[in-house]
């Protein structure tokens, strides 16, 4: 049966269609969905196959569509996704989802705003589906949704890939943006895309692997440059830039950013002229980016060099630094500059003013005792008995029952006046404060560093540097910044989990403006997404991370401070992907809990914010 099915399309083939070469590979892709779901083809590569379709508001068609549900029925437990892909067409999210609503349908709609999954695929028109497999890659159908669809996902289920493409007759989808027409010159569009966006970290003695810095290395790597931007890999730390708020510090590329570039590379990389814009560009001499506004730095902290072996588990250092202040200064910035990037995961910077830091566990109980006596004796009993049950207490229950407990405080001290210097993990290592805002480091303050380090496979000692503008002598900034953290300390992430998601609610209790928000997880981390909820009850995103990067955590600062209302709600919903579809996962066969360590997990939302009523000068 299966022979004969075969020939049948090879005749079908030579009738009607063109012959194209089996196995035709299309690449990896990623794209946001209209829900603001991130879809990376390759996280898809325990299924078998992949459906998907375009749709246009009021331009999908319908009978492909019904052929698409039925095929949902048939094949979904086999290892089959499907998918609607808006080409281009439309950008308007709450348009399409009302679209494919109106039509009875809730298929992922992806949005190919800049048309690229598209153009790699070869969809021309509407009517047009495809077969993908996520594990080759590869393009095993393109034609009409008919019984011609239905046997290609027969045949990619029985390890059959020829491709078979057949014509069809659905409107034309219309190319747009930079290189529809013609490839992109590269002096012109392509090399200051890359002056802009890239070459700061791809230079010589940049962090990038390598380096973007002539025209015949733009050639050599252009493969890569077209896999990374296709699956949204770089530039990193992107969020979802459709929706929501305008972010200070995105890094994600425009749709026609994105198009000059691949469509540069589909082209062949050409070069036109002889002049090559990404020669000899000059980079400040200086280590510290903040120097650029503030100059050199009026404080350098020299942390000890420490000795990184080649291979292992290095434990958590706490490193005490004296900063040697005799007299009070207020802080207006400060910034890490890490030595040996490779191993140096994390620091977690610590202000400890002359008297001593305030016993975190003392806080705590202090904090509960400052409730109503009656929550506090109701707190203090269920704890006592968990003790005395061999328990540990549920300190998530008691943060959410009692939102008025100031988790940051606990973290950081109560002192509304103390400063706080920068700490690092990769892409965040600068806190700047605006004119006028500020903290105090007193004479005699000293620096609690936490160290995370981890190996590489060699032998190094990393001597990184931590450096200190202050206000001028006298100048006392007339504002503070403060802020919350949201931590939930309870975590059970099953073995094999691809989407285990989690909600964290952080209570804001004053009138603030809101400056950034930064999520945290480890290995496992998958998405977050920040939600206000005001005292009225309505809802508002603030920021959508679709595809959180480990190595890449930034505090995602506002273009413009969000003014919060005092009783606003900020609601962090995220997800772990514990399966073997996460590169990074260390061992997806065990439950995940709470550590500190890269291998297990935490589950955080870091605020910035400054108190609208600051008190005269406190929070």
């Amino acid at each position: 049966m299966k022979k004969s099915l075969h020939f049948l399309l090879v005749a079908l083939i030579t009738t009607f269609t063109t012959a194209v070469a089996a196995g035709e590979r299309i690449g990896d892709f990623a794209l946001i969905d209209n829900q603001g779901a991130q879809h990376h083809m390759g996280w898809y590569d325990d299924q078998n196959a992949i459906v998907i379709l375009p749709q246009a508001v009021g331009e999908t068609d319908t009978a492909a569509l019904a052929v698409i549900q039925d095929l949902e029925t048939k094949f979904s437990e086999q290892g089959v996704v499907f998918f609607l892909m808006n080409p281009g067409v439309q950008t308007d999210r709450a348009a399409v989802t009302a679209d494919i609503a109106s039509l009875g349908v809730d298929f992922p709609v992806l949005m190919d705003d800049a048309q690229l999954a598209t153009e790699a695929l070869g969809i021309t028109r509407l009517d047009e589906a495809v077969v993908y497999d996520p594990a080759s890659f590869e393009l095993t159908y393109r034609g009409p949704a008919d019984a011609g669809l239905e046997a290609a996902v027969q045949r990619l289920l029985n390890e059959e890939d020829s491709l078979v493409v057949f014509a069809t007759d659905g409107a034309t989808i219309e190319s747009t943006g930079p290189g529809a027409d013609t490839a992109p010159s590269y002096v012109a569009d392509v090399a200051p895309i890359i002056k802009e966006n890239c070459a700061n970290c791809h230079r010589e003695g940049g962090i990038a692997p390598f380096a973007m810095d002539s025209k015949l290395a733009m050639q050599g790597w252009s493969p890569m440059i077209r896999e990374v931007v296709m699956t949204k890999r770089m530039p990193p730390g992107q969020i979802d830039n459709k929706v929501s708020h305008r972010m200070k510090n995105e890094m994600n590329l425009t749709d026609a950013e994105m198009q000059t570039l691949v469509r540069w590379v589909n082209a062949g990389s050409p070069i036109d002229g002889a002049m090559d814009p990404l020669a000899g560009l000059e980079w400040p001499e200086t280590k510290w980016t903040i120097a650029e506004e503030l100059g050199e730095p009026d404080l350098i902290v020299k942390i000890p060099p420490q000795s990184i072996p080649a291979t292992g588990v290095v434990d958590y250092m706490d490193i005490p630094i004296d900063l040697g202040l005799t007299e009070d200064r207020w802080v207006r910035g400060s910034e890490v500059a890490p030595d040996q990037k490779e191993v140096l995961h994390h620091i977690i910077t610590t202000v400890i003013p002359p008297g001593g830091a305030e016993d975190r566990q003392s806080a705590f109980i202090n904090a509960i005792n400052s409730l109503p006596e009656e929550r506090a004796a109701a707190i203090r009993a269920e704890m006592f008995a968990a003790l005395a049950a061999g328990q540990s207490p549920d300190i998530d229950k008691i943060f959410q029952e009692n939102p008025d407990i100031d988790v940051g405080s606990l973290l950081g001290g109560s002192d509304p006046d103390l400063g706080s210097v920068a700490g690092y993990a990769p892409g965040n290592s600068v806190s700047i404060n605006e004119e006028g805002v500020g903290g105090l480091l007193k004479a005699g303050t000293t620096l609690s560093l936490q160290m995370h380090y981890t190996t590489s496979g060699k032998e190094v000692t990393d001597e990184t540097e931590i450096g200190i503008w202050f206000y001028p002598e006298g100048v006392v900034p007339e504002e503070r910044m403060s802020g919350g953290v949201g931590n939930a300390f309870t975590i059970a992430i099953p073995p094999q989990a691809k989407d285990h998601e989690m909600r964290l609610v952080t209570h804001v209790t004053e009138e603030v403006d809101l400056y950034s928000l930064m999520p945290h997880m480890h290995f496992r981390g998958k998405r977050m997404k920040f939600t206000a909820k005001y005292p009225d009850g309505s809802e508002e995103l603030l920021l959508s991370v679709p595809d959180y990067d480990f190595n890449w955590q930034l505090a995602h600062e506002f273009a413009e401070p969000y003014r919060i209302p005092a009783g606003t709600q900020i609601i962090a919903v995220g997800a772990f992907d514990n399966s073997e579809q996460n590169a990074a996962n260390p061992d997806p066969s065990i439950e995940v809990n709470w550590g500190e360590q890269s291998w297990e997990e935490m589950f955080m939302g870091f605020y910035s914010w400054k108190n609208i009523d600051q008190g005269g000068g406190e929070d």
